[in-house]
């Protein structure tokens, strides 16, 4: 860790965080920031981003309009859901937003609107590095949220070059502290972590690709010239430096003597320290190890895991999910109709569990058979009764009468607490009588 140094005096007005307030730093530390692209370049960072990003944006969506007695119905799906803008589909749009959300904690969506209809015309992600929000005075009692877009110049200086409001721009956050507009960045909040890992791995980088002694010193007894030393240090390097001499045989003469010193990176814990980051960062975006392909303290088999992606479904991409919605239904006639996604998919079982599935939802008569050979991508019920619901021959139907037996076929009987009609009472299918005999004349 770095050491502590102490700063330069502030104006309190013109500092942004505590620690300007207090006056301590913890040296260049304090001045490093991380893009994006820095920390992608982590493994373990772009497998969990890849993993949550993907796994939204490729979960169906569709929009709905509140229907009789808490029910939900089709609403009429508009075009930027398919197609957000001219150059981009679904899946890559809503993998920007999350990118942009799972690394920056923020995703800035411009809404271009039709002059004449009002109407969503295009969806465009813009980069969270460039937009800053902020209320600006509009008088002497009211503010208003704009957004500012600004761009680096050639020498560095960022350079405001307009500003959006409210309405223009569809702003999605993740976790946010109070009174914040913008939500808390991951790559803020947790820097530490993240630099750490990019310090192994830039430190494992250059031992792999730099290291040119072995790991000893070598000791002669008496001094030595610098001619001596320079001769030495040459020939040294020439038989060892470089990456295929590396391990050379060393022979030494004038009693020089070999002395191991340094430490193997495994000895110095430095494999530990990069396993030690995997569960680090999984622990930041909230993803099961496994599924990035770190089963080291559980199995790669096994009931288990089934429960952990169960519950990565049920406790990370429901999360991000949940804000995607909120943020969506507000272009999709507000009040009127909103935007929700089949989680469903989601958790689409083994075929074994789903066959499981529908056959109690058949025998209860929640779906039809039709309903279910769609799901699985089958052709309707060729019989032509597909589209019924079934139910147990045993079953009764309650009604402010008492149960209502159904006979076969699904045709109510008689309340189970009535009794049938005797044979010979109206009523009765079997009291009829039987037919004269055909032909037969009654006169004789």
């Amino acid at each position: 860790m770095a050491a502590e140094a102490r700063a330069e005096p502030l104006d309190a007005e013109a500092v942004t965080d505590t620690s300007g307030l207090t006056g301590w730093t913890t040296g260049d530390d304090q001045d490093r920031s991380l893009a994006p692209v820095d920390v992608l370049a982590l493994s373990t960072v772009y497998a969990c981003v890849r993993l949550i990003a993907d796994s939204v944006a490729t979960t169906p969506w569709d929009v709905f309009k509140p229907g009789a007695k808490g029910r939900r119905e089709p609403a009429a799906r508009p075009a930027w859901m398919d197609q957000p803008n001219a150059g981009t589909r679904k899946i890559k749009f809503v993998t920007e937003v999350m990118t942009s959300l799972l690394l920056e904690g923020n995703a800035y969506v411009l809404v271009g609107r039709n002059p004449v209809t009002g109407t969503v015309s295009s969806l465009d992600v813009l980069p969270a590095t460039a937009v800053e929000p902020k209320y600006v005075q509009r008088g002497r009692r009211v503010r208003e949220l704009v957004y500012e877009l600004s761009v680096t110049g050639e020498d560095g200086r960022v350079q405001v070059v307009g500003a959006f409001g409210s309405s223009q721009v569809l702003h999605i956050s993740g976790i946010s502290l109070a009174g914040e507009i913008k939500g808390v960045s991951p790559l803020t909040a947790a820097r530490r972590t993240f630099a750490l890992s990019l310090d192994a791995q830039q430190y494992g980088e250059e031992f792999f690709a730099n290291g040119a002694m072995p790991a000893a010193v070598i000791s002669v007894p008496g001094p030595m010239t610098p001619e001596g030393l320079a001769n030495a240090r040459r020939t040294w390097r020439r038989i060892h430096g470089g990456r295929g001499h590396r391990h050379g045989l060393a022979i030494l003469t004038e009693a020089a003597a070999f002395q191991k010193v340094s430490v193997t990176p495994d000895e110095a814990q430095f494999l530990q320290t990069r396993q030690f980051q995997v569960p680090e960062i999984t622990r930041i975006f909230g993803t099961p190890p496994h599924l990035v392909s770190d089963a080291t303290n559980s199995t790669s088999w096994g009931s288990g895991l089934a429960e952990q992606n169960t519950a990565f479904v049920q406790h990370t991409l429901t999360t991000w999910i949940a804000r995607l919605e909120e943020a969506f239904s507000t272009l999709a006639a507000p009040g009127k109709a909103f935007v929700k996604f089949n989680l469903g998919a989601l958790l689409r079982g083994s075929l074994k569990e789903r066959l499981e599935a529908y056959r109690i939802a058949l025998q209860t008569g929640i779906y039809t058979r039709n309903e279910v050979r769609a799901w699985e991508d089958l052709e309707p019920d060729p019989s032509g009764l597909g589209d019924y619901l079934m139910v147990p021959m045993n079953l009764a139907v309650l009604t402010p009468d008492g149960p209502l037996v159904l006979a076969r076929g699904g045709n109510p009987v008689t309340p189970a607490n009535q009794s049938a009609p005797e044979p010979g009472e109206p009523g009765d299918p079997d009291d009829t009588e039987p037919p004269d005999d055909q032909g037969e004349d009654k006169g004789d």
